[in-house]
């Protein structure tokens, strides 16, 4: 797949011509593009252009992670997650973090947001995902006021 390829499916997906836009990204993806395959895994994922597929998902996934592809692994997270896989999940976002992606560190906090004894761990998540230069200013904006918000909540009360 060339980038003109690439550029023609992405057209059709931003157009929601799901259906041309999973066939040109498939086509791309069998061809060993790793962009590609992350579309695919994508579209697994939500549904789009085809019946939604976790495991198919996971293996498109894979393959792009075999391919070089990093935001695969934040995104294979992503799709464990969503399957209620959150070992697995974790240690691909864990992956993902160590590797430099601020979005991990987002994820991870919201995976240790369920157990108030996690409370720290989640602290220390958010501060890395606002701090991370690999973090987008919408993650960074979340992690800010989630972090205020968990401020907000630890203060004692003054009687």
């Amino acid at each position: 797949m060339n980038d003109d390829d690439f550029a023609r499916a992405s057209e059709a997906y931003d157009h929601a011509d799901y259906d041309l836009a999973f066939k040109l990204f498939l086509q791309g993806a069998e061809d060993g593009h790793s962009g590609a395959m992350e579309r695919v895994a994508i579209m697994y994922t939500c549904g789009e252009g085809i019946a939604c597929d976790y495991d198919k998902a996971l293996e498109w996934e894979k393959k792009a992670i075999q391919h070089g592809s990093l935001s695969a692994l934040l995104n294979i997270g992503i799709t464990y997650r969503i399957k209620g896989d959150m070992l697995c999940a974790r240690k691909w976002f864990e992956k993902s973090f160590d590797l430099g992606d601020g979005e991990a560190a987002m994820e991870l906090a919201r995976l240790y947001m369920v157990s108030d004894k996690e409370i720290e761990t989640v602290i220390r998540y958010l501060k890395l995902a606002i701090e991370n230069q690999r973090t987008c200013e919408a993650t960074k904006k979340e992690a800010t006021k989630t972090l205020q918000n968990l401020s907000k909540q630890r203060k004692p009360i003054n009687k």
